[in-house]
């Protein structure tokens, strides 16, 4: 923190930083909650936005909706939903079931070097819970958010194909 504070001040000194500014600057860095000023080292480290995955009540309107609207293709296909492509990431649209109301499922975070065993295990050290299942030959791992949202655990390259890697994508 007193490198934060000297760099404002040198701004100050040097006419970059208005005091009124330095005074707002320093009171918001005071106030800060000592979780925003100091951060632990991560459990894991999330390298990508692999993915968000939505459940929807038509899954042919939707899939062209997003197609039509976006631009996006298919990316890749998984038992109940199309995989379309967002640059490196992609959007999961899955059929829900009778009585499923729309909304989104999960987000999922590409983790470098993704081990399953390992990722659980290192949720479950956090204490947060941790799933581990099989889905098309993939193992896919889940945890929760504070607020109990869905968020999955997968390696870099995932890309949602069925196969034994879960990567039969299309380019």
């Amino acid at each position: 923190m007193s490198d934060t504070v000297e760099s404002l001040l040198s701004h100050y000194e040097s006419g970059r930083l208005r005091r009124r500014d330095l005074v707002a600057l320093l009171t918001a860095l005071v106030a800060a909650p000592q979780a925003v000023r100091a951060q632990p080292a991560a459990a894991l480290k999330a390298a990508t936005l692999n993915h968000a995955s939505l459940i929807v009540s038509d899954l042919d309107r939707s899939v062209a909706f997003y197609q039509r609207t976006f631009g996006l293709s298919v990316k890749s296909t998984q038992q109940g939903g199309v995989n379309l492509a967002v640059g490196d990431a992609f959007l999961g649209i899955y059929q829900g079931g009778a009585n499923a109301m729309p909304h989104i499922n999960h987000i999922c975070f590409g983790i470098p070097n993704f081990d399953p065993a390992a990722t659980v295990a290192a949720l479950e050290a956090q204490g947060l819970p941790a799933e581990s299942r099989p889905r098309d030959g993939v193992t896919q791992v889940y945890t929760a958010d504070p607020d109990n949202l869905r968020v999955q655990l997968q390696d870099v390259s995932f890309c949602g194909g069925v196969g034994p890697l879960g990567n039969e994508c299309r380019a």
